[in-house]
């Protein structure tokens, strides 16, 4: 095999190594994308959850003439910067 064979082989070999890892690299993203869907219904079912528990004890606060009322939980934005 002369030396432009072995150098056209080896660039075909480096092009498919490429175009796998692309392949790769937009898998990963959209796993990452169902990850984000799945925590987005996670912290939505979450603070429903905990909201339910934040009005049942308002509703125990009003029939015990206490006034220890919470708030109900709010969404956050977190800055991850």
């Amino acid at each position: 095999m002369s030396e432009d064979e072995l150098y056209v082989k080896q660039f075909k070999a480096w092009r498919t190594e490429q175009e796998l890892l692309l392949k790769q690299i937009n898998y990963d993203i959209e796993v990452s994308r169902r990850k984000i869907e799945l925590n987005e219904k996670q912290k939505e079912l979450h603070l429903k959850r905990v909201n339910i528990g934040i009005q049942e004890f308002n509703n125990w606060v009003e029939t015990t003439n206490r006034k220890e009322r919470l708030e109900l939980l709010k969404e956050v934005e977190a800055c991850l910067n």
